[in-house]
């Protein structure tokens, strides 16, 4: 899997979609964006939807990991060591709020906040690569809004090389 790593590396991986309204949200983006979602039966996804556009994975849609968390759209990080990049997190003053974890046998994630306390996820593949497609009614961008840029920027940099 080193290509598939290395492909994604320092980069947007992944996006997902975390809701109380798991059904809902595929259908409405199914019809939206013209995805095919299928959900996973195996249990230990716990309802987990890929999205796939002319047969080409572009997202997922699941429920909620917990009561407590809010809907919202989730990036993921290529990266080939989600538990050393979780070291970096926290040496460049961000925290660790869940630690890397198997995801079934697709990859491992784990799940960020930076000094400001936006949140960003990591994506160790194994056997999911991540996107397959990109172009119209795939994945294109992400931004960061934040009341902390001075905190945020040189973390970013620290954490995953980027520079504005």
């Amino acid at each position: 899997m080193t290509n598939a790593t290395t492909a994604i590396m320092n980069k947007p991986a992944w996006v997902d979609l975390g809701t109380t309204d798991a059904a809902g949200a595929r259908e409405f983006y199914a019809k939206l964006f013209g995805w095919d979602i299928h959900v996973s039966p195996d249990p230990q996804y716990g309802g987990y939807g890929r999205a796939l556009l002319d047969g080409k994975d572009v997202a997922g849609i699941g429920p909620t990991m917990s009561p407590d968390q809010p809907t919202a759209w989730a990036v993921y990080i290529g990266t080939d060591d989600a538990d050393a990049l979780a070291q970096k997190v926290q040496a460049a003053g961000g925290q660790v709020l869940m630690p890397a974890f198997d995801v079934g046998d697709q990859g491992r994630m784990a799940v960020f906040a930076d000094p400001g306390g936006a949140v960003i996820s990591a994506w160790q593949p194994t056997t999911m690569s991540g996107f397959q497609t990109e172009g119209a009614n795939a994945y294109s961008w992400a931004e960061l809004n934040s009341r902390a840029v001075e905190q945020a920027l040189p973390f970013y940099h620290d954490v995953f090389g980027w520079a504005l």
